[in-house]
């Protein structure tokens, strides 16, 4: 569940890049039709595909609507948290649920497991279906039956006050078989100085619900495919306050300021950490990972768009920290080479940098005490990467683009660290990670 929600997130990035240049020139049409594809693929890992749809019209000169609607899905193997071994390492997942009394005709899962059938609790009217998954020696545990999928849709509005006033709104909502989010805003935008000078401000507010596979594991339990605890929910408020000032004629600048508060369950229900011995470095034991239940985010972003002898130039820089230890810089460049009336060529390039949380373990040691929170979840840990990448368009006709994007991505940790017992000094317990991603889009108005 929370893999699919990065990589969501990536995905609306990409989209939102590639939708981008086609607005400007149809400022002044009445429909405006965005379309596009994404497809990413990591190393031997997940590969998603999501087709993605936005309709904007304006009502008047005063009032727009726009919707849109996305329906990706995911496949691939996932890592769940576990360190490698020297010996061969066994893990039972859950795999679904069944009415109770459900005959079993299945003997194997997607990635080699084998079904098990799981007792169910006394009275339940359904039980879990585990998957047994052997690990060979010296590989990463991975989950290789990951498979899910998501629809979401988005309903929005603009409206003029005055001249210089706009007010916008919205909501959203998204589903998948283990998670549900609802979520709603609000925005308001004045212009200053004969438009030269925009003030903006919003919030969003979001509801998720989590109702994992098999339900919902205590801490720092045993993993199983055993039935678990019961739903659990998570609530997000985000604001962000900005203002976009004209430099000259051929800089635009924007600086703003985002604060995020949530509440709830936070954890990965589905990821572990490994409890390993104090002297060999051998896992002991598989625990059910756990964090804060509250996250207070923070962010500056500085954007740049300078006009260099008619090609276009962005600049952008992030700084991000938060209340769990986390902090990180991002660094975004863009040139925009027009050529001709109806083509251009866009090379990127995108470098991140980020500080572990102060709860990421790659391991526990047997015989210690566990600490409050642990997770061994190298999205939370300390690594960098680049993005590098180029865009191609072409405008069909005064109405109409077409644009293909494509881009590499290249992720570092640290996989021997100084900490490392045993047999895992041998093993590389961050792996490096590379993904690329094709984006298609299609852009009509009318």
């Amino acid at each position: 569940m929370q893999l699919k929600r990065a990589l969501a997130a990536a995905a609306a990035g990409l989209l939102a890049g590639g939708h981008a240049s086609g607005q400007s020139a149809q400022d002044d049409t009445s429909t405006n039709v965005d379309s596009a594809v994404l497809y990413y693929k990591e190393s031997e890992r997940v590969r998603a595909i999501e087709p993605e749809l936005n309709v904007s019209y304006k009502i008047d000169e005063d009032r727009k609507v726009n919707f849109g609607v996305v329906a990706d899905s995911l496949t691939g193997a996932t890592p769940i948290g576990a360190v490698p071994s020297s010996q061969p390492q066994t893990y039972v997942r859950p795999l679904r649920v069944v009415p109770l009394g459900t005959p079993m005709t299945v003997t194997t899962a997607s990635g080699g497991s084998t079904v098990v059938l799981i007792p169910p609790a006394t009275g339940a009217t359904t039980q879990v279906i585990g998957a047994s998954t052997l690990v060979p020696a010296n590989t990463l545990p991975l989950d290789h039956g990951f498979k899910d999928t998501r629809i979401a849709g988005h309903l929005g509005w603009e409206q003029s006050l005055t001249e210089t006033v706009k007010l916008a709104g919205g909501a959203a909502y998204s589903h998948e078989h283990d998670y549900r989010s609802v979520s709603a805003n609000l925005g308001l935008t004045k212009d200053f100085n004969a438009h030269n000078t925009t003030l903006n401000g919003a919030v969003n507010y979001e509801s998720d619900s989590s109702f994992p596979l098999g339900g919902t594991p205590t801490p720092f339990t045993q993993m199983s495919a055993d039935w678990k605890g019961s739903n659990v929910s998570k609530h997000e408020v985000d604001a962000v306050i900005g203002v976009t000032q004209v430099m000259t004629r051929r800089w635009l600048a924007t600086l703003s300021y985002s604060y995020g508060d949530s509440h709830g369950y936070h954890i990965d229900p589905y990821r572990i950490v490994s409890v390993v011995d104090p002297a060999t470095g051998q896992p002991t034991a598989q625990l059910y990972e756990d964090r804060p239940d509250s996250r207070r985010k923070q962010s500056v972003f500085l954007d740049n768009k300078i006009n260099v002898a008619g090609s276009v130039v962005s600049l952008s820089l992030r700084g991000y920290k938060d209340d769990w230890g986390i902090k990180s810089f991002t660094a975004d460049a863009r040139y925009r080479w027009q050529f001709g009336e109806d083509y251009y060529i866009e090379p990127h390039a995108r470098y991140y940098r980020q500080g572990a949380a102060d709860f990421f373990r790659y391991f526990l040691v047997d015989g210690q005490a566990l600490p409050q929170y642990a997770s061994s979840d190298t999205r939370l840990g300390r690594f960098h990467a680049q993005t590098y990448g180029m865009k191609f368009g072409m405008r069909i006709d005064r109405g109409s683009e077409f644009n293909i994007r494509i881009e590499h991505y290249s992720q570092h940790g640290n996989g021997s660290p100084a900490e490392a017992i045993g047999q895992l000094r041998q093993q590389d317990l961050f792996p490096d990670l590379k993904a690329f991603t094709v984006l298609v889009g299609y852009t009509y108005a009318f």
